[in-house]
């Protein structure tokens, strides 16, 4: 049997060989045969997926076949190169990976509750929550967790992967649109913005957003907090919107390019002061506060975290209220 932990929780079931399954409704598919489907998809092949599972090739082949012809569709079409799902097996496709996860989390909830230390969690965090929540978190975490394998994947707007378990939850700023019913968000943290140049920048010693005014920006995204923050700050300012001719969505990138010319840039100020040695980038003074992304835990409504996803949870809310103190007492001593 294979040891991938992705089909940990239900590989020793009726997936391939085991036990039979339990009868079915009528019209309802095998829940362990939808798994199958996942990781056939994920796998890109049936051949690669068989191998994924420790199974023979031809048994992951009459799984399927008995899928298909259960549902009277076909899931994939077969090519050279592997499969591609239908139209169907894209339908499909979000409730067997969600359905996969539940599994796997539903093996883990109980060996954790048994006192077992160990499972996998997969968390999307944005640069704010890797740079300035992380630290503080993770040591604990793994202390308390030796046993877990933790995967740190970069947050998507779509979303979708919370409903399919990958990733369990995401510490992310939110989008402008108000999530739906189907999301549960936790406030954590308001982040502020900072504007900065390259040292010897023109604009390096600049005291007001007006001296930004002509400024050529690169920023995250049009649509990121930044970029959305920015353009309310010149707007109360009484002026133009800020010019922006190169976005660029990874950090380092957008370090170098400030770095490198005379872009401006602008970020969260918790991430500039961590990166701060490392880029080489200065803060500009401005007077003005510019007001950056909302930072919360999402997660999928009907989602139930395991015991070590819970803590995690709970890890980052601790590190987010107890930076946003310790920002309070900066902003005491300097008014």
């Amino acid at each position: 049997m294979s040891d991938n932990p992705n089909s940990a929780a239900w590989s020793s079931t009726s997936v391939i060989g085991g036990p039979p399954p339990m009868p079915a409704l009528p019209g309802m598919p095998d829940p362990a045969a939808l798994v199958l489907l996942a990781e056939i998809a994920d796998a890109g092949s049936v051949t690669a997926a068989a191998r994924r599972l420790g199974c023979s090739q031809p048994a992951v082949s009459k799984q399927l076949r008995r899928l298909e012809e259960s549902l009277g569709v076909a899931l994939f079409e077969r090519g050279l190169r592997g499969v591609q799902a239908t139209e169907y097996g894209l339908a499909l496709l979000p409730r067997a990976r969600a359905i996969r996860s539940q599994a796997r989390q539903a093996g883990e909830e109980v060996q954790q509750r048994r006192g077992l230390k160990e499972g996998r969690l997969v968390v999307a965090l944005s640069h704010f929550a890797t740079m300035a929540l992380l630290p503080e978190v993770i040591p604990a975490f793994r202390l308390r967790w030796p046993g877990v394998q933790l995967s740190i994947v970069p947050p998507s707007f779509q979303l979708g992967g919370l409903r399919e378990g990958a990733p369990d939850f995401a510490v992310m700023s939110l989008p402008a649109e108000q999530l739906g019913p189907e999301f549960i968000t936790r406030a954590l943290y308001a982040t502020t913005v900072s504007v900065v140049v390259r040292p010897g920048h023109p604009l390096q010693n600049a005291q007001s957003l007006s001296q930004l005014e002509s400024a050529q920006w690169v920023l995250p995204s049009l649509e990121s907090s930044v970029a959305r923050g920015l353009t309310r700050a010149f707007q109360q300012a009484g002026l133009a919107s800020p010019q922006c001719s190169v976005t660029c969505q990874t950090l380092t990138g957008l370090e170098t390019l400030a770095r490198h010319s005379d872009l401006v840039a602008a970020m969260p100020m918790e991430v500039h002061a961590s990166r701060m040695q490392a880029s080489g980038l200065c803060r500009v003074p401005i007077q003005e506060t510019i007001d950056g992304a909302r930072v919360a835990i999402v997660r999928w409504s009907d989602a139930q975290p395991t015991p070590a996803g819970e803590d995690l949870e709970a890890s980052f809310v601790q590190a987010a209220y107890a930076l946003a103190r310790e920002q309070a007492r900066v902003r005491g001593r300097t008014a």
